[in-house]
């Protein structure tokens, strides 16, 4: 697959990385927290917060729904739709990012899912670009590029020592964001460095975790990690 994704729309393999823009607790981001995404999709598209609802749809797909095609889809337009009217913002282009980098994934070896891909790069490039200071967003850029390069080397795109370099800033700027920490080590396996992948792992694990979408990312480092052993 073309992006920082590898196999299908689920965790273990598949990574959310966007966090809310929104300050304000809502309905909606009450709803997301607790791990009840449809409902939170729904009530944020009710709400006209389509930050929101990009978010909860593409946390469905990745870990609830036996449809993820079709909550990528909702997520992509939601995430279109939360960058056209906030430009600026930058959490909506890093869940745009994170929608379309898992659409590619779901495209194998395609023309149309190596678009997506580039459109993926390119909305955390923009992201980053808003807020500079995001590991976050470093730690995404990072994914995307070892992705690439271990899928499909040159031709895909990715470049092993900007993925390396982004990681190592990520996780120095946020040693303790389990976010981060996932997005580094899914990185580490990228680049087949076990050691640093491990403990990028078992520092997520270590955190303890928020809201239920780090709940669902700890299941990710914990299936990762078992796979390192």
């Amino acid at each position: 697959m073309w992006g920082w994704h590898t196999g299908t729309v689920r965790a273990p393999a598949l990574l959310l990385t966007a966090t809310l823009a929104t300050a304000a607790a809502s309905p909606a981001t009450s709803l997301l927290a607790a791990g009840q995404y449809a409902q939170a999709y729904d009530t944020a598209r009710a709400a006209g917060d389509d930050v929101t609802a990009s978010e909860a749809a593409l946390a469905e797909a990745l870990y609830h729904a036996a449809d993820p095609g079709m909550w990528l889809g909702r997520a992509a337009d939601a995430g279109r739709a939360a960058t056209r009217a906030a430009p600026q913002d930058a959490g909506a282009h890093r869940t745009l990012g994170t929608v379309l980098c898992s659409q590619a994934a779901r495209g194998g070896y395609t023309l149309g899912a190596y678009r997506l891909s580039w459109s993926c790069r390119s909305e955390y490039e923009r992201s980053l670009a808003l807020d500079p200071a995001a590991a976050e967003t470093r730690a995404a850029l990072a994914r995307w590029h070892s992705g690439a390069w271990a899928r499909a080397g040159v031709f895909g795109g990715g470049d092993p020592s900007a993925a390396r370099h982004l990681a190592a800033d990520a996780q120095t700027h946020a040693p303790a964001d389990l976010r981060v920490l996932v997005q580094v080590g899914l990185v580490a396996v990228d680049l087949r460095d076990s050691a640093w992948a491990r403990r990028a792992f078992q520092a997520a694990l270590a955190v303890a975790p928020g809201d239920a979408q780090e709940r669902d990312l700890q299941a990710v480092a914990r299936a990762a990690l078992s796979r390192l052993e």
